[in-house]
């Protein structure tokens, strides 16, 4: 059943015009590709009709995750990369051509379905909750009351491994993974453990409309994903039922995110081919948009908190 909720959110969001036609705007104009974080690609989004107005070209963005973005612009297959995390090590030391710009900083938010009444975890909670050390609700949250045995169960999610998102969450939950063979799962445990894997999967998903589905229907899961993406569907009957949750009693707001109360606060990152003239022109024209009020109203109304680029 998980896997067909999955398979019919990919089906829609394959269907949707992410692209914007390029004959409906500028036939003469090469459009400016850009790839890499679906994190990003939703704060792109909003940028994407002031840059189509003022350029009279066509934007299109590609959610690939963050770690294929790098690739991409590394190797000059698109113009602009972007990424939810900064590049490694080994990254920066293959492509040492890649300048990494951050824009803004958005924070990681789990969320539940509304029938599951949990307010907030605690960062060794949710730890343990996605490392499998517990197998139902009840144990998390004794006053939770599922409706049947089933919904007691914890089920559990995350952004797919290539996508930076997830990066982040072994990052600040102290985790690592093991993929599962022939299959869409992973399983997770606590980093330096030497232990065993649990038995309990992870079942991976690429968009946060995927999260949103399956979390609405099913009053046991638990998911992840950008609050600058949940934070657009806030008050619409998209996201009404699901709960975001308070990660150490802090809720995630605007002003927790500027202060530093709310923790779990990642980059989001242009990525430029420093070798490729297309490319500095293009990150150029973005930055300067950036720095236009109504662009600014528009990404600050959407959550997001934006830092001053170089």
């Amino acid at each position: 059943m998980i896997k067909n909720l999955i398979l019919a959110a990919t089906v829609l969001l394959s269907s949707s015009n992410i692209a914007t036609s390029v004959s409906d705007i500028a036939p003469d104009h090469k459009p400016l590709l850009i790839g890499g974080s679906s994190s990003v690609s939703h704060l792109l989004l909003l940028l994407k009709p002031n840059y189509e107005e003022q350029t009279n070209t066509a934007m299109q963005v590609r959610s690939m995750g963050s770690t294929k973005g790098i690739k991409a612009i590394a190797q000059n297959i698109i113009d602009i990369g972007t990424s939810s995390r900064y590049l490694t090590n080994e990254e920066q030391e293959q492509y040492p051509h890649v300048r990494q710009i951050v824009i803004a900083q958005d924070a990681l938010v789990f969320f539940t379905n509304k029938k599951n009444n949990i307010d907030s975890l605690s960062v060794e909670q949710l730890s343990d909750i996605y490392a499998g050390k517990y197998k139902t609700w009840q144990e998390v949250n004794p006053d939770y009351k599922p409706e049947t045995q089933r919904d007691n169960k914890i089920l559990l999610f995350s952004k797919a491994y290539n996508h930076g998102t997830f990066d982040i969450l072994l990052e600040f939950l102290n985790l690592s993974f093991m993929r599962v063979p022939n299959g869409n799962t992973i399983k997770l445990k606590q980093a330096g453990n030497h232990g065993l894997f649990p038995k309990m999967e992870v079942q991976m998903y690429d968009e946060f409309n995927q999260a949103l589905g399956i979390v609405q229907r099913m009053p046991n899961a638990i998911a992840f994903d950008s609050y600058g993406a949940v934070s657009q569907l806030l008050g619409s009957k998209k996201i009404n039922k699901i709960n975001l949750l308070g990660i150490n009693g802090v809720n995630v707001s605007d002003e927790t995110i500027k202060n530093g109360e709310y923790t779990f606060v990642r980059p989001l990152i242009l990525l430029v081919n420093s070798q490729s003239s297309r490319s500095v022109e293009q990150a150029k024209v973005l930055l300067n948009l950036l720095k236009n009020k109504r662009v600014l109203d528009t990404l600050s109304a959407h959550h997001y908190s934006l830092v001053e680029a170089e």
